[in-house]
């Protein structure tokens, strides 16, 4: 038996980072854990997606795949002025708002987890970094459509590619 090396999409979180790509928008990707979140958003200059390190998840284990399922916590943030008012900041938490809903309908039409749906909660992110920046946090149950495939060796379809 043996353990491939991973390809571009052989991941959760490259998975996520394509979808973010293909959403066709000019914001900044990172993928970190919230300390490191906390120093990257001091150089970010426009509307970013965090996708952060999932503290926790499950496997699904069937006769030939593992699927991962990930708890997920995924930020929309938006640099903002350290006086702003209100009236500002509501603006910047309702395109994120936006934002996050693009990346859902992007993520849901990819085909590579399983579709949002129903109630999903949202946190506002006020002061929450050392920078200023507002925006929303999402919480989703990730679950891959297709995941590890477990036979002759560990791999996913595109490890052979």
């Amino acid at each position: 038996m043996c353990i491939k090396n991973i390809a571009p999409h052989g991941t959760v979180e490259k998975k996520i980072h394509s979808i973010v790509d293909s959403m066709n928008e000019d914001v900044a990707y990172l993928f970190m854990n919230w300390s490191q979140a906390n120093e990257a958003v001091d150089n970010i200059c426009k509307p970013s997606i965090i996708y952060v390190l999932p503290p926790a998840g499950e496997f699904d284990i069937s006769w030939a795949q593992v699927k991962d399922s990930p708890d997920a916590q995924i930020a929309f943030v938006a640099p903002t002025d350290f006086d702003f008012d209100g009236h500002e900041n509501d603006d910047i938490i309702e395109r994120m708002k936006r934002l996050c809903v693009l990346f859902i309908k992007t993520f849901n039409d990819s085909g590579l987890f399983e579709q949002i749906q129903g109630k999903l909660e949202y946190q506002v992110l006020y002061d929450f970094f050392d920078q200023n920046v507002t925006g929303i946090v999402i919480n989703p149950k990730l679950k891959e459509e297709e995941g590890i495939f477990v036979c002759d060796d560990i791999s996913r379809t595109e490890d052979n590619e």
